[in-house]
């Protein structure tokens, strides 16, 4: 199916809502698994798994949601339930219909770059392993993050086998790619993030030192922005004007580079007024249904999003 580039500029002021509603609850034919060793050795390497009790006749796509937390702190349990109100949770995604999970991995603290793409790579590698267990469509995978979590989900659908990111861990036989991938508010360049003063120690810490000498090249290869192909999958990208952590210049130059690459599935949302994430998705609400329809476009076949959609 053909896809067109799509730019959307949100430039005037948006309607925030004013709290979250009553605590939802997990319905009950939505079955949850929580604390699944995805590889063995660390207690980080664990994933919580939603998905319909209901199997139905055919395999499901998956997503996989990557926290934040600039990649020093942070846990896959803010995404594990509706009771925490969070969009973007594995519960949400499964009532959709998705194979949704949310993964801990390791943080800079205990190792630098690439370990937390290596352990992202090994979680998607485990889910196409499992595919027949968990009725899986292993074809259609997407990712989803917010910040440090956006900056590793693009991550997985712009870097292949042959960029070496691979890691040590299980399942080598399975592709680690993704096939959608959606960040909010997700770091893209490196090099510049590290030069604008914002987050520069978090930076410093995850690559292991200032983009200096040798290791420069790290830099480039832990940028988004340097691995823009032919390849490079569909893409929603939300990012907020007034963002003091990620200057939306970057995301402003990453486009411009995508549209450069003629790619035809890019999704800009340039939200006005709007600061560093989560607040893109909790406050402003049309950004959930952006999400979700992105992910029944990119990941399910058109009839049965379709249908999906008709049942919201």
């Amino acid at each position: 199916m053909k896809t067109t580039l799509v730019s959307c500029l949100i430039l005037s002021s948006l309607i925030l809502s004013e709290g979250l509603a009553d605590e939802p609850v997990d319905p009950p034919d939505i079955e949850i698994r929580l604390n699944v060793p995805y590889r063995d050795g660390n207690p980080a390497w664990r994933l919580d798994l939603a998905m319909k009790k209901e199997r139905g006749d055919k395999s499901r796509p998956g997503i996989l949601i990557v926290h934040g937390g600039g990649w020093i702190e942070g846990d896959k349990s803010s995404f594990s339930s509706k009771k925490h109100g969070v969009p973007g949770n594995i519960v949400e995604f499964a009532e959709l219909g998705f194979v949704a999970v949310t993964i801990n991995y390791r943080m800079s603290k205990e190792a630098p770059f690439p370990a937390a793409l290596e352990d992202c790579k090994a979680a998607v590698r485990w889910l196409r392993a499992h595919a027949k267990e968990y009725n899986l469509d292993k074809e259609h995978i997407g990712a989803y993050g917010n910040s440090a979590g956006g900056h590793l989900a693009l991550m997985l659908g712009m870097t292949d086998k042959a960029a070496g990111l691979e890691g040590d861990g299980p399942h080598q036989e399975e592709s680690s790619m993704v096939q959608a991938a959606v960040s909010d508010s997700g770091p893209l360049d490196l090099k510049t993030q590290y030069e604008s003063g914002a987050l520069r120690g978090i930076v410093n810490q995850f690559l292991g030192g200032p983009p200096e000498g040798d290791r420069l090249k790290l830099y480039r290869q832990a940028s988004p922005s340097e691995r823009i192909s032919r390849n490079t999958p569909p893409l929603l990208l939300i990012y907020g004007v007034s963002d003091g952590q990620v200057p939306v210049e970057t995301a402003d130059a990453f486009v411009a580079a995508l549209g450069k690459a003629k790619l035809d599935d890019v999704s800009y949302h340039r939200l006005a007024y709007v600061d560093h994430c989560p607040h893109s998705l909790i406050r402003v609400p049309a950004m959930k249904a952006a999400v979700n329809e992105f992910f029944l476009r990119t990941l399910m076949h058109s009839e049965t999003a379709k249908k999906i959609k008709r049942r919201e």
